[in-house]
């Protein structure tokens, strides 16, 4: 997921699968203009993180209650004790870790970018919100800030921006080394001579 990896100069080489569109989609892109529907990509399941996060949630639990007894009968001053802790401790904070991703995941809600030849439509929640290829400002790759060293600097999106001050999140998801949605994009946008940055 580097710059070199999804560079947006190349072409797009995988087809894109093509789901219909609700019917509130197509018509805001009726009204906005956009044109022929291509694809979607689907993001972010609150039921998915949520399910996720809630089954981190009850291991560390259960592993945490499974060290309390082998933890309470230790003695304060062993290394025993001091392993256990140090155990329990990061079950504790997986237990937390879970709690936050399924409450983060619901926070965010389901998202949705529905593709169309003239731009795109796209849906968090029940809100829309569309752009014509026209109306963007530019599309600028997002870097991962945090975390692994070795991970810092990726691409792992694209931030679209209309004139009108809107803004969209394209997450990047890569397939053997391309991504033929955002692929899709680029090659729109540079018909249409926007920055790509």
């Amino acid at each position: 997921m580097t710059d070199t990896a999804q560079g947006p100069e190349q072409p797009a080489t995988a087809p894109l699968p093509a789901k219909t569109a609700p019917p509130e989609v197509d018509r805001l892109a009726a009204e906005q203009g956009l044109g022929e529907y291509i694809t979607v990509r689907q993001a972010g399941s609150p039921s998915r993180a949520l399910a996720t996060g809630a089954v981190m949630a009850a291991i560390a639990l259960a592993f945490m209650f499974v060290l309390h007894g082998p933890l309470s009968d230790a003695s304060a001053f062993s290394f025993s004790y001091s392993v256990l802790r140090a155990v329990h401790l990061g079950f504790l904070l997986m237990f937390v870790a879970g709690v936050v991703h399924g409450i983060r995941g619901l926070v965010a809600g389901a998202q949705a970018h529905y593709l169309y030849a003239g731009g795109i439509v796209h849906r968090r929640r029940s809100g829309l919100r569309a752009v014509a290829w026209p109306n963007v400002a530019q599309l600028r790759s997002v870097h991962h800030r945090r975390g692994d060293r070795s991970a810092v600097g990726e691409v792992v999106g694209y931030r679209l921006e209309a004139h009108d001050g809107t803004s969209v999140l394209i997450p990047l998801v890569l397939s053997e080394g391309r991504d033929a949605f955002v692929d899709r994009i680029v090659a729109a946008l540079r018909a249409h001579n926007r920055p790509i940055v």
